[in-house]
C-alpha cells in the first residue's frame, strides 16, 4: 500500500495487516478513540476505503465493480442495465453518476440516498470476509463532504460484520476453492443462465467465482442455496486429487472447550508437518526458547507424540490464586504458541492445508469471543 500524499490535517495513523489483526480489532481502534479519518484496506487490486466521523462510519468506497453505485442501483431494481449504460455516457469530470441519474429524472433523490446508504453498509460488511491484506487508518479532521447516515451505529454494524465473517468462514470450510460443481437436472433459475453455462460441464468454485457479481459471502451463499435445491451438484474428487481432501481435520473446534481447541490446532499443524515430511522439531523450538514473558508459562512443557501440550502444567505454571486470571493467562500462552505454529505452517505446508488451518484458527477464535 502506497500513500502518495500525506493529508495536510493528519493527526496520526495506525497500520498493519490482516494476518496479525482481525477486522474487528481495526474498527475497535477507531471506535474506542471516537476517531475521525479514513481507513484504507488493500489486497492485490482490491481497495476499500471507509470514512469515519467521531467513530461512526459516514462513507465507503470500493474498487470492486459490484460495490459501485451503478451496480447497486441496478441490483436494487431502481434502474435497468440499459438505463445505467445511458447514464454513464453522460458522466463528466464535473458531473458524477448520481447527479446524472437525478437530473435526468431516472432516480429520485431519496432513492439515490437510500442506494448510497445501502452501498456504504455493504462495503463495510464485506470487509469482514477479508482474511488477507494491509490496512492504514489516517486520523484526520472529520470529513465534510460525501456523508451518509447509516440506520445503525457502527458498533452494531461491526457485530453484523463479525457474524457475516463467521458465516463466510463456515462456508469456506464446507466448500473449498477446489470443490467441483456441475449443473443438476432442474431448470436454470431465471437470470442465472450465464452462470449455469459455465457449470454445464463441471467447474471448480475458484473458476466460477469471477463470473459471479457479488461478495465472497454472497457467492458462497448462492452456491449453498443451489446445492440445497439441486440446481447444482458437487462432483466427487479422486481421493488423491488434493492433500486437503485426504487430511483428517478431527472434531470441529466449536464442539470443544477453549484449551482443547488450541491443542487440536497444535496437533493438526504437527500432523500436517509429519505428513508432508517436514521436521516437527520446528514447533519444539518455540518451547525451547519461549517469547519474552512466557518463559515461566512454558517451563517444563513439551510436545507429546500427537503434538499437544500439557495444559494442566501450563495452568499450574501461571497459577496466581485467582482461577479466572490463571485461566486467562493459560489461554494467552496457548494462543501465542498456536500463532507461532500457524506462522510455521504458512512457510512449511502446501497452500491449501495452510489456508485451511488458518480458517480453523478463525473458527476457534470466533468461538472464544
Amino acid at each position: 500500500m502506497i500513500l502518495l500524499r500525506e493529508p495536510p490535517d493528519l493527526i496520526g495513523y495506525f497500520a498493519g495487516n490482516l494476518g496479525s489483526l482481525f477486522m474487528e480489532d481495526v474498527f475497535s481502534y477507531v471506535l474506542s478513540g471516537i476517531r475521525s479519518g479514513q481507513l484504507i484496506i488493500q489486497h492485490g487490486s482490491l481497495r476499500r476505503t471507509v470514512s469515519f466521523r467521531d467513530g461512526q462510519v459516514v462513507f465507503a468506497t470500493s474498487t470492486e465493480r459490484y460495490e459501485r453505485l451503478g451496480a447497486v442501483i441496478v441490483q436494487l431494481g431502481l434502474i435497468t442495465s440499459e438505463q445505467l449504460t445511458h447514464a454513464i455516457g453522460l458522466v463528466t469530470p464535473s458531473r458524477r453518476l448520481g447527479q446524472v441519474l437525478v437530473t435526468e429524472g431516472t432516480v429520485s433523490e431519496s432513492n439515490l440516498y437510500n442506494a448510497m446508504t445501502f452501498l456504504v453498509r455493504e462495503v463495510v460488511l464485506n470487509l469482514f470476509e477479508m482474511m488477507e491484506g494491509n490496512f492504514l487508518f489516517l486520523e484526520t479532521q472529520p470529513p465534510v463532504a460525501d456523508i451518509v447516515k447509516l440506520p445503525e451505529r457502527t458498533r452494531d454494524l461491526v457485530i453484523q460484520g463479525i457474524k457475516r465473517g463467521e458465516a463466510t468462514n463456515r462456508m469456506r470450510r464446507l466448500y473449498p476453492e477446489d470443490t467441483r460443481v456441475v449443473a443438476g437436472a432442474l431448470a436454470v433459475p431465471p437470470g442465472e443462465e450465464a452462470l449455469f453455462a459455465r457449470v454445464r460441464h463441471g467447474v471448480t468454485l475458484k473458476e466460477l467465482r469471477p463470473a459471479y457479481e457479488g461478495s465472497i459471502h454472497a457467492f458462497l451463499t448462492w452456491v449453498e442455496d443451489r446445492l440445497r435445491t439441486g440446481e447444482l451438484i458437487v462432483e466427487p474428487l479422486p481421493e488423491t486429487s488434493s492433500p486437503l481432501r485426504s487430511f483428517d481435520w478431527g472434531p470441529a473446534p466449536e464442539t470443544l472447550g477453549p484449551e482443547d481447541r488450541y491443542n487440536l490446532l497444535l496437533s493438526l499443524v504437527y500432523r500436517a508437518l509429519q505428513e508432508v515430511g517436514r521436521d516437527v522439531g520446528m514447533l519444539s523450538s518455540f518451547l525451547d526458547a519461549p517469547p519474552s514473558g512466557l518463559e515461566d508459562a512454558y517451563a517444563g512443557v513439551t510436545l507429546d507424540e500427537d503434538g499437544r501440550v500439557d495444559v494442566a502444567l501450563i495452568r499450574n505454571n501461571v497459577a496466581s490464586g485467582d482461577e479466572a486470571l490463571s485461566r486467562a493467562l493459560t489461554l494467552e500462552a496457548l494462543d501465542a504458541f498456536v500463532s507461532y505454529a500457524l506462522f510455521t505452517a504458512q512457510n512449511a505446508l502446501p497452500p491449501d492445508i495452510a489456508g485451511q488451518l488458518s480458517l480453523t484458527y478463525r473458527a476457534l477464535q470466533e468461538g472464544l469471543t
